[in-house]
């Protein structure tokens, strides 16, 4: 049994990108603590922002969460420069663990874009006259109006 986040591409590759940070994070010690805990906290960031915001239904309220994690997963690529550029992680590390950012940050730029279009389906519209059965015919004057209320 899933939940609905566990479902989603994004969320599988935001834990693995957690998993990774995680793995690097072991490997910093003294100077490197506070950034060790940033990436931690930010790399678990972006699996907990998408989880909860698959769980708001408004689509403004999901979008947020969405942007949240987009937001934290910029963060951990911040985070991956300087570590980079202080030459405390080799470049093959940094780039393994952009490569996985670069993925989450599309998908989820995908999904808040996908989130804040208005679609409506093929949809007909016009009263159907629920007396005359099946026979999917308008009913009355076309106003959309019941016979009973003319």
């Amino acid at each position: 049994m899933e939940l609905d986040h566990e479902k989603l591409d994004v969320y599988r590759v935001a834990l693995d990108f957690a998993a990774w940070a995680y793995t690097v994070c072991r490997t910093l010690k003294g100077l490197d603590r506070p950034t060790r805990d940033q990436l931690l906290r930010a790399s678990q960031s972006i699996a907990l922002n998408i989880a909860e915001g698959c769980g708001k239904i408004p689509a403004a309220d999901r979008g947020r969460f969405l942007q949240i994690a987009g937001g934290s997963a910029r963060e951990c690529g911040a985070v991956l420069d300087i570590l980079d550029r202080c030459g405390v992680l080799d470049r093959e590390a940094v780039c393994k663990g952009k490569d996985l950012l670069v993925r989450i940050v599309a998908m989820l730029t995908r999904m808040i874009e996908r989130g804040s279009q208005v679609r409506e389906g093929d949809v007909v519209y016009g009263c159907v006259n629920v007396n005359e059965g099946d026979s999917g015919r308008q009913s009355g004057g076309g106003d959309g109006m019941p016979p009973s209320h003319r």
